[in-house]
């Protein structure tokens, strides 16, 4: 009788290149806050007082890329960190490692490219030892993933973690930012990165929530009007009582209850979630149209602008997403409920033999969907000084893009919130970029109607494949 072989310990056999990470990711860090214009930015990159001014500087090089090498510094440690607690995961992980070196050497490709036109190659002479230190690592970053790694299953193989959509969404994002920062250096000022983020980070929120509908095979297309009407009801619940707690926790919660009524009609009474929904739509629409008569909710309390927030100097939004996202996904992946969202969108009538009631499932799961919508439109409400009496332009169309570009499929059965997340990113710098390579934004729309087309037809194609 042959023994079976034991499987090793996600812990057991560490090596040496289980440490690459974590010992980049620090020297990185280390070497970014030894730079002399990082502890004194009134010196700027060079201490020559006349390029470094405010007016002078036209490149702005203290901020114009330079955010990139903390986010690729701290995004290799917590890599090498996965690697160090989870070795199996040490090729994807070495891979995304080779993601933050290329981020990373971007801002030395700007700087190069700016500095050489301004002042010639002499120039480079007068750089400390810390510059030189982050180009020398930002190389090896990206060196360290044609080192030999020992064999893992095929969960983990490199044609698998490269197929996966969001590896793809991870890669065209870091494409993009890397084109569009060499090409305009502006596009990688930290004001416009954090702008990127917070934008579209009350889509992100909704998109989570479109995310779970779908993967059931349903859709909500009533997203931009709930937002809307939610967003009026906490401003108008802001300025009338004074209870900035109730203004942001109303939402939420009249959220679910529309999500609840949605949910019941699709589930129960069994009509089509694209009619239910686009009822609903214009419900909504012309219930906050009656109700505001087009007037703006002006004069809002101090206290209310929730994404005006800086914590950490962070913005708020972008806490938000980020939390969510991370909840959403561990939620979907581990826990029963969030198991069986796969398996009523996957096969309704296996799901109906294993026990699971298809239509609890999809009514609680619009539930879910209006309390994530209900999050978004405090988000929404609360980045401006007023708040329109019209539901958000296009919101429906841009969350949908977000998550069926996120990887679910259409269908139903398939997708993340990661992939949502990084989607919805994806879209705000797409849309960011337009205008700094001097291309109109109307091309956006454009833009989203093509990556739902290949994304659909890739979905389908991977589908019969499967079927073959």
């Amino acid at each position: 009788m042959t023994a079976v072989a034991a499987a090793p310990s996600a812990s057991a056999d560490r090596r040496a290149t289980h440490f690459i990470g974590v010992i980049l990711g620090v020297l990185l860090l280390a070497a970014y806050f030894a730079l002399p214009f990082v502890n004194q930015p009134e010196l700027g990159a060079t201490g020559i007082t006349t390029l470094t001014q405010r007016g002078n500087n036209e490149f702005e090089l203290e901020t114009n890329g330079l955010v990139l090498l903390p986010i690729a510094a701290a995004a290799a440690l917590g890599l090498g960190l996965w690697t160090v607690f989870s070795p199996r995961h040490e090729r994807v992980t070495s891979i995304l490692i080779g993601g933050s070196g290329v981020v990373a050497l971007a801002y030395f490709i700007i700087f190069f490219k700016a500095y050489l036109e301004a002042k010639g190659s002499s120039y480079l002479g007068s750089m400390a030892f810390g510059f030189w230190a982050m180009l020398a690592l930002a190389v090896l970053m990206i060196a360290q993933t044609v080192l030999p790694r020992a064999s893992t299953g095929e969960e983990f193989s490199i044609r698998r973690v490269l197929g996966n959509q969001e590896m793809i969404l991870l890669g065209g994002l870091i494409a993009l930012v890397t084109i569009v920062g060499i090409s305009n250096p502006r596009y990688l000022a930290e004001r416009n990165i954090t702008d990127v983020l917070q934008s579209h980070a009350y889509i992100a929120v909704a998109a989570i929530g479109t995310t779970m509908v779908i993967i059931t095979g349903n859709i909500d297309i009533s997203i931009g009007s709930l937002v809307g009407l939610l967003a009026i009801i906490s401003g108008r619940i802001a300025t009338d009582t004074g209870l900035i707690w109730l203004a942001w926790l109303a939402p939420p919660v009249l959220g679910m209850v529309a999500g609840g009524v949605t949910g019941f009609l699709v589930a129960y009474m069994r009509i089509p979630s694209i009619v239910v929904t686009l009822g609903m739509l214009s419900i909504l629409k012309g219930m906050l149209l009656i109700w505001t008569a087009g007037s703006r909710v002006v004069d809002l309390p101090e206290g209310f602008f929730l994404a005006q927030m800086r914590p950490l100097n962070i913005p708020m939004p972008v806490w938000f997403m980020v939390v969510l996202t991370i909840l959403a996904a561990l939620w979907m992946r581990y826990s029963g409920f969030g198991r069986s969202l796969y398996a009523v969108g996957g096969n309704k009538e296996a799901a109906r033999l294993s026990g699971l009631s298809e239509h609890r499932i999809v009514f609680q799961v619009f539930v879910i969907n209006g309390f994530f919508v209900g999050i978004s439109s405090v988000l929404y409400a609360t980045q401006l000084t007023i708040i329109q009496a019209t539901p958000p332009p296009g919101m429906e169309l841009t969350v949908i893009t977000a998550a069926v570009v996120g990887g679910v499929s259409i269908l139903g059965g398939t997708g993340t919130a990661i992939g949502a997340t990084l989607a919805a990113i994806l879209l705000s710098a797409i849309r960011s970029s337009m205008v700094f390579v001097n291309l109109s934004p109307f091309w956006l729309r454009a833009v989203q109607g093509l990556l739902i087309l290949v994304t659909v037809l890739a979905d389908l194609l991977r589908r019969r494949r499967q079927r073959v």
